[in-house]
């Protein structure tokens, strides 16, 4: 990462970190998932092609932007995107993953002047989150939520803590913990953006409130850009099913789907490789 960074404020009043990951002429911005900052693409960054001048954000209540009470609906983080899109100035490809995804759609769909392509990896459908309660991601939030914040402690400590916490437990009473599917580096680094993350951030995902006013399938209709959807398994933690990935492509004008059946939902970080070589062919053809 370059030291190259500023802050941009929101529509609604919150700073907005914005950095540079990698020099080049055309822009691209890179929009993180919930629980995670914008360094998860660091590496990632470095291996896309060198004409492009790759950003990223913190959204809000993560890394090094500014909190924002309990504004931390999907529509929220929409802001947080349109400003870092307004200070770069001119049309520009956007990236998300996860909740980077979902505000990716609604950016293109709503402000059109700001976005000249969309890279969606793994955005959750609306299914997916009618049945979180029923997945793993639950209880990972729940622990994410207890964890947040907690810059008291080293981060050595808290991915311990964090890896410590229950995921499932079974009927003889043995637990599967979260250390138990995530290696150590991985434990690490989320235990390094929980600290900088505002609780109030799964408060919201876990009470229910985050996908209000969201109208998911309304902006793929209204997307008049090329998107590029990449899906992970849903077996090995993907979001997006596959009908619903289906109905969402067949919204899209210019819509094209892959799907990554190694991976599960984090394709920055499990296929890595796989996924730029996809990205990068996609880009080469805009």
């Amino acid at each position: 990462m370059t030291s190259q960074s500023t802050q941009v404020t929101t529509s609604d009043g919150v700073n907005i970190h914005l950095f540079e990951l990698k020099s080049g002429a055309d822009d691209l911005l890179m929009l993180h998932g919930v629980g995670r900052a914008g360094r998860t693409f660091s590496s990632y960054a470095s291996l896309f092609p060198q004409r492009f001048h790759i950003q990223a954000i913190d959204f809000r209540g993560h890394g090094e932007s500014g909190r924002a009470g309990d504004r931390y609906r999907v529509v929220d983080y929409v802001h947080d995107a349109i400003a870092a899109l307004e200070a770069i100035g001119k049309p520009t490809i956007v990236y998300g993953h996860s909740l980077g995804a979902l505000v990716a759609t609604t950016v293109a769909a709503q402000r059109p002047d700001l976005v000249s392509a969309v890279v969606l990896e793994d955005p959750p459908s609306p299914g997916f989150w009618q049945q979180l309660e029923s997945t793993h991601y639950y209880p990972t939030f729940q622990a994410m939520r207890k964890w947040a914040g907690r810059l008291d402690l080293p981060v050595a400590e808290v991915a311990r803590g964090f890896g410590a916490e229950p995921l499932k437990t079974f009927s003889d009473g043995r637990l599967l913990r979260i250390s138990d599917v995530r290696d150590g580096v991985s434990l690490r680094f989320t235990a390094r953006c929980v600290q900088d993350l505002d609780p109030g951030v799964m408060e919201v995902i876990l009470n229910g409130r985050w996908p209000d006013n969201l109208e998911l399938e309304s902006c793929f209709a209204r997307i008049q850009c090329p998107v590029l959807i990449m899906r992970g398994d849903v077996s090995r933690g993907g979001m997006l099913p596959e009908l619903d990935a289906n109905h969402l492509v067949s919204l899209l004008r210019d819509g094209t789907c892959i799907e990554f059946p190694m991976a599960g939902h984090l394709l920055h970080w499990q296929v890595r490789s796989d996924a730029v070589m996809q990205v990068s062919a996609f880009l080469e053809s805009l």
